[in-house]
């Protein structure tokens, strides 16, 4: 939330004073990260990561060491394209968390494109012709039909969100009829998020703390000409370059958050001297706070290897699906075959004759075999074809359930707090038959337990991994109790207790908040999560643990926050 698009502006005009600087070494620090040594007079750092968790790009202050041990496609292809080349340009779309370096090298013009959006993050290597070269994370047809990035095909950047507005272009008078028109006690900074483009929950708070002194005010409280002001004092440096990066801390001296900006809306704030400074000192305490890391990726190699290997076999099935008429064709020929068999000579290579609608039809036929033996071998062949078009598309079901469950367990794993929840997802690949037992296993208790939560007097169980998320549905949950979970992504299955109970409505919201924090949705600005009662959820039949169809839903629009 912090890596936001004043975020990436600050960086990008620090970037500027290295134009013209040399790419002397590549390298890959992790499967996901991409590592360049800039020579302009001296070494740069540079470092981007399109980590799921952890987005960033920022210069760092040691040199970059190579993670991935072997010459991947994508690393080969920088070497050629990058590699020796000098750094010409840095760019950004308007309102996008997208960096955009351009080089010039032997190979000739190309871009490295780093999208540092979330879940959704992405490094992407594009020829000068627009065409992608090679991506951190392939993007098939099969997981967005609209924007492919996969090798050989165009460049497209990803789009906006409809009906929001540059936050510098709304006026005062504007703002007046906004705030007006919002209903109950909903905080100002989630109308900014929702209605502004470029506006990060970091950014949006700021804006409230500087327009009201609170950052969680109600937008009913703010007046129009403050919010127009403080909007226009936090972006004045994408035009002004007075960027002023600071850190904010926590009582222990722990880096809470950073932004290009002086942070209001903490008690404790520490300038730096740069926006990497800012980024190094808050991704350095929490990357090396997750002792888990070895662990997480080896179990995240199975996870990938799991999702290549079921997309292959989907690739395969779908090229074996049979044309319903052309089944009815081999019947056909088999049944013409017999009805004229008095025309086929020995050795002929085909016969033809007249077709079921009058039409002449040629017939191929095998010399070897009689007419009645090639009647005979087209039969076969249209009861083994009529089996495949009644088992293809079974197949293909259950092959698109398989990647809809090892996308769930990639959130799980992404999401997992400790090591019984890592453990959790190596033994759901198991149990699927997607990775081997380890030597003595053994299942902490831990990992089974849902996350419990009290708001009021109404508890919530929020399921943190596949095999919870069926225990909180079906266990743990009532027919009465309402359910929730964020729309279209992996996350959790969330359970409000009501004993029969009407649920207050911030009680609702504040349940799917939590719901789209332990979900795919955590890094972004909002999420949709929809709220139905339990009674309307049902297993998907066939498919593995945790994966639901419901209806009779309603859709609340929530910022991701973390239980209390």
């Amino acid at each position: 939330m912090h890596v936001d698009h004043l975020t990436l502006a600050c960086l990008r005009d620090r970037l500027d004073a290295l134009l013209g600087a040399r790419v002397q070494r590549i390298v890959l620090p992790d499967e996901r990260s991409v590592g360049l040594e800039l020579y302009a007079g001296e070494r740069f750092q540079l470092l981007l990561s399109a980590n799921a968790q952890h987005p960033r790009a920022l210069v760092v202050p040691h040199k970059l060491r190579r993670g991935v041990q072997t010459a991947t496609p994508l690393l080969q292809l920088l070497r050629k394209w990058v590699g020796g080349g000098r750094l010409v340009n840095v760019t950004q779309p308007p309102w996008e968390r997208i960096l955009t370096l351009h080089f010039e090298g032997e190979a000739g013009p190309c871009r490295l494109v780093a999208e540092l959006i979330g879940r959704y993050s992405n490094l992407i290597l594009v020829s000068g012709r627009g065409d992608v070269l090679e991506a951190v994370k392939h993007i098939g047809p099969d997981i967005n039909r609209y924007r492919v990035t996969l090798p050989a095909h165009p460049y497209e950047p990803p789009p906006q969100p409809p009906g929001r507005r540059p936050p510098t272009e709304v006026t005062a008078q504007e703002w007046a009829g906004m705030l007006s028109s919002v209903e109950g006690d909903r905080p100002l900074h989630r109308v900014l998020t929702s209605q502004l483009f470029g506006v990060s929950p970091t950014a949006a708070r700021e804006v409230a703390a500087r327009t009201v002194g609170d950052p969680e005010a109600e937008a009913r409280e703010a007046p129009p000409a403050g919010v127009a002001a403080a909007l226009a004092e936090v972006f004045a440096p994408l035009e002004e370059g007075t960027w002023a990066p600071h850190l904010a801390l926590d009582d222990e001296g722990t880096v809470m958050a950073f932004a290009p900006y002086k942070l209001h809306q903490f008690e404790n704030v520490e300038p730096v001297a740069t926006i990497s400074r800012a980024m190094w000192r808050y991704f350095e305490e929490r990357l090396a706070t997750d002792a888990y890391a070895a662990a997480r990726r080896r179990v995240e190699k199975l996870v990938e290897d799991a999702r290549s290997s079921t997309k292959h076999a989907l690739g395969q099935v779908r090229r074996q699906k049979v044309d319903q008429e052309e089944v009815e064709r081999l019947r056909e020929a088999g049944e013409l075959i017999l009805a004229y068999q008095h025309r086929i000579q020995s050795g002929d290579d085909d016969v033809t004759v007249p077709g079921y609608e009058g039409e002449p039809r040629t017939i191929q036929l095998d010399p070897a075999l009689t007419p009645v033996e090639d009647a005979q071998a087209y039969f076969r062949r249209y009861r083994k074809a009529q089996r495949a078009a009644k088992e293809i598309p079974a197949r293909i079901r259950a092959l698109q359930a398989d990647l809809a469950y090892l996308e769930h367990l990639s959130a799980d794993l992404r999401l997992a707090e400790d090591r019984p929840e890592i453990d959790a997802v190596h033994e759901a690949l198991v149990d699927a038959g997607w990775a081997p037992k380890k030597p003595k296993q053994s299942s902490s208790g831990m990992a089974k337990r849902p996350r419990r939560f009290d708001l009021g007097d109404f508890p919530i169980f929020v399921g943190r991994n596949a095999p919870q998320n069926e225990q909180v549905t079906f266990d743990r949950g009532s027919p009465d109790d309402l359910w929730l979970h964020v729309r279209g992504l992996p996350g959790a299955h969330v359970i409000i207790k009501n004993g029969g109970r009407p649920v207050p409505e911030d009680v609702i919201e504040r349940a799917a908040e939590i719901a789209a924090y332990y979900s795919a949705a955590r890094d972004s600005d909002s999420a949709n999560v929809d709220v139905t009662e339990r009674r309307y959820v049902k297993r998907t039949a066939g498919s593995r643990p945790g994966l639901v169809t419901y209806r009779n839903e309603s859709t609340l629009l929530v910022e991701p926050q973390p239980g209390p």
